[in-house]
Order: C-alpha cells, then sequence, then structure tokens
C-alpha cells in the first residue's frame, strides 16, 4: 500500500530506485519491488514504459484505476483513520 501511496503523491514516472528510495519504511530489493510493481501492472493499477534515462530499463506511474483504488484504501472515518495511523488525505 505505501508504494502505491508514494507512486500517487509523486504522480509522475518514477523508476525502481526512486519507488525503493522514495517508499517510507521500504526494506524491498529490487527483485521483491518488481515483483509487487509487476502485480499492479497486471492489475492495471500501475502502467510501465521504456526509461528516458539511460542507466534504469523501465519506469512506472501509477494509473487512474490505482489512484481509485488507493483511495477507497485509506477512505475511512476520521476515528478509524486515527487507529489505523493513516494521515490524513489531503497530504496523501
Amino acid at each position: 500500500m505505501s508504494i502505491l501511496g508514494y507512486m500517487n503523491k509523486i504522480g509522475t514516472w518514477l523508476n525502481l530506485r526512486q519507488i525503493t528510495t522514495g517508499t517510507p519504511g521500504s526494506d524491498l530489493n529490487r527483485d521483491r519491488l518488481k515483483k509487487i510493481i509487476d502485480s499492479f501492472i497486471a492489475k492495471g493499477f500501475v502502467e510501465v514504459r521504456d526509461s528516458e534515462n539511460p542507466k534504469a530499463k523501465f519506469e512506472y506511474r501509477i494509473t487512474d484505476k490505482g489512484k481509485s483504488s488507493f483511495r477507497k484504501c485509506i477512505d475511512f472515518d476520521p476515528d478509524i483513520r486515527f487507529v489505523l495511523g493513516l494521515q490524513d488525505p489531503k497530504g496523501v
């Protein structure tokens, strides 16, 4: 969920290194992150393109479906949000 949250917040194309370093609390290695991203692509939550950066093969961006699904996951009553430790959706 934090991966989609980060991608939603940034809203632009990111390579695997950028996703790994920008996702709070992420200790994923590249292979594990790639598997997660591939599963998001299969569900239509993330799209992929060839990277403009010669050091990265691919770049990824959250889709409208991914944004909508992420919002549904964090759209709780304020008290439930507090209990779950979720931040204000305006900051996400």
